[in-house]
């Protein structure tokens, strides 16, 4: 008997059972879901009522001081640093004017403020019977609202960086006028002191709804390119979303994979590729085509450059295949851009070619510019499925999802807080698990590229890590304690000059394969596989040292 016939004749037997195909489960008509776009910026004032009664006039500047902390005002001590403080008698009653028109990531309406906060850092009398108070001005109630006060804060010494904010019984859209205008001062409240404040900016979180039209089901399993079986995953809505039976079943080899049992019962889940500690590698995202015979048991390779006849030649010869993108930045010249709304990488009325979401330097003549991406919005995380569907359409065993800690990036990179869409660490950590759910669920390992500080709540969720230059930081530690010692690889690469042109003199590698080590600290031989690149070309023709 084939084995066609051995498996038709049990199904013949058992019609009702759902042997026969099965059409997709497309009870789901498209609905319009609401859903909201949040976030967070500071801004600066755009002017200030009156000067009167402070020093402002004689300092070089004015009141623009107040637009930045100064590190010369040394926290916990009393200092004069005069050119950077405003000092303000107890005879003032101005005020500054702050703009929902200054912010740059969104433009929600008065009523679409969620919360105000100031922030501040303070020196003078802070005694019940001399201190200040900060105030909002309410403009429903044409009247000011004490937020905080300086008692206790410190008898002229300055403060730490103070984040004041609006007291919970208060409503934030009541304090923004229907210009959207704000207003901010710091007065007297009891005694005849002066007072000094060396910044005073505002932070403004905002909620705006939005709506999105749920894809159907035949939609959904298409676009995660499932055609049987049950299939979970996240939906273009960025919502979860479980459908019993994606498409028909027509043999035991069609059905299963996913990590799901397929919908007769047949076939198996799939078998997701290990990557223990010890494993070597090699990291080349420049080259299209590595030779075969290359001392790593890993190749780790670009998504896109690389072909799936490529891919399969690098598994023939017994490699495991890694397949890097970008998750966390918007870069022009993939063959993908045309999926990304501009709104998710540019903010609107912004000149994009001069966006502050640009990523750092990482912008050429004539192309080549990479912009950070607000992967909270559903638009990010409908493409970065498809890429990974690519992936595994061609091939790849896992997944280098790139640039996925941008909410902790600084200035070195032109990641402000504006810069990158005033992500935060819950945000962070939201888009990593979903990125390593969806790799999952579509049978891909997927590695952690970075991301230091939220190792230990991200470890249990990845099957290995990539990490640039902990060594030269002293960062290591982390991947030893949730990575090597869980029996999970970690990929370590370090560069002898690198994109800043900081020279590192890496010297040698010890030992030879199982027990090759460069440099590692806190390591036992072998458990993290180092490369040193002698620039940042990542490509294997670019190795100064190696572990193989």
């Amino acid at each position: 008997m084939s084995r066609w016939s051995a498996w038709l004749s049990p199904c013949l037997a058992l019609l009702v059972s759902g042997c026969m195909s099965l059409e997709v489960d497309d009870a789901r008509e498209p609905e319009v879901q609401q859903q909201a776009l949040t976030g967070t910026q500071v801004i600066d004032f755009t002017s200030a009522s009156t000067t009167a009664n402070t020093d402002a006039s004689g300092k070089s500047g004015g009141m623009t001081v107040l637009k930045a902390n100064s590190s010369n005002c040394t926290v916990g001590a009393y200092v004069d640093c005069y050119a950077q403080y405003i000092e303000f008698s107890p005879s003032y009653t101005g005020y500054l004017s702050f703009n929902l028109s200054s912010l740059t990531q969104a433009a929600p309406t008065p009523a679409q403020v969620t919360q105000l906060q100031l922030l501040t850092k303070y020196q003078g009398p802070a005694a019940s019977t001399s201190y200040y108070q900060w105030q909002l001005y309410r403009f429903t109630t044409s009247s000011w609202v004490n937020i905080a006060n300086s008692q206790g804060r410190g008898e002229w010494v300055w403060t730490p960086a103070l984040t004041l904010n609006l007291p919970g019984t208060e409503v934030a859209s009541n304090f923004v006028s229907s210009t959207g205008e704000i207003r901010a001062r710091l007065v007297k409240g009891a005694g005849t002191d002066a007072a000094q404040l060396d910044s005073l900016r505002l932070q403004v979180s905002w909620d705006i709804p939005t709506t999105c039209t749920a894809e159907t089901n035949a939609a959904f399993c298409t676009r995660l390119g499932a055609n049987c079986g049950q299939v979970s995953g996240t939906d273009n809505c960025g919502q979860a979303r479980t459908v019993s039976s994606c498409g028909s079943c027509l043999s035991p080899e069609t059905c299963g994979g996913g990590g799901t049992s397929n919908v007769c019962g047949q076939g198996t889940a799939c078998t997701q590729a290990t990557f223990p500690k010890g494993t070597t590698w090699m990291w080349d995202l420049e080259n299209n085509a590595l030779p075969t015979n290359l001392n790593a048991q890993v190749y780790v390779v670009d998504l896109f450059n690389t072909s799936s006849t490529k891919i399969q030649e690098y598994k023939n010869a017994g490699k495991k295949v890694v397949c890097y993108f970008s998750a966390g930045t918007y870069e022009n010249w993939r063959s993908d851009v045309s999926q990304f709304p501009q709104d998710t990488w540019c903010s609107p009325g912004e000149n994009c070619a001069q966006s502050i979401h640009i990523l750092g330097d990482w912008c050429e003549s004539g192309g080549g510019c990479e912009w950070w991406l607000d992967h909270r919005k559903p638009a990010v995380r409908a493409v970065m499925t498809s890429r990974m569907q690519l992936a595994k359409n061609k091939g790849c065993d896992a997944v280098e999802p790139d640039n996925i800690d941008g909410y902790s990036h600084d200035d070195s990179i032109s990641c402000t807080d504006q810069a990158c869409w005033g992500l935060t660490a819950t945000n962070q950590l939201d888009y990593n698990r979903w990125l390593a759910t969806t790799a999952h669920s579509l049978c891909l390992g997927i590695a952690l590229k970075n991301d230091v500080d939220q190792i230990p709540a991200l470890a249990a969720s990845f099957d290995f890590a990539i990490n640039e230059q902990c060594q030269k930081y002293n960062e290591c530690g982390a991947y030893k304690t949730w990575f090597t010692n869980n029996n999970k690889a970690v990929f370590n690469a370090e560069y002898r000059v690198d994109s800043g042109g900081v020279t590192t003199n890496w010297t040698n590698c010890t030992g030879t394969g199982a027990t090759c080590a460069c440099g590692e600290s806190g390591f036992v031989q072998g458990d993290m596989r180092t490369l040193v690149f002698s620039t940042a070309s990542v490509r294997y023709d670019n190795i100064h040292l190696a572990c193989w």
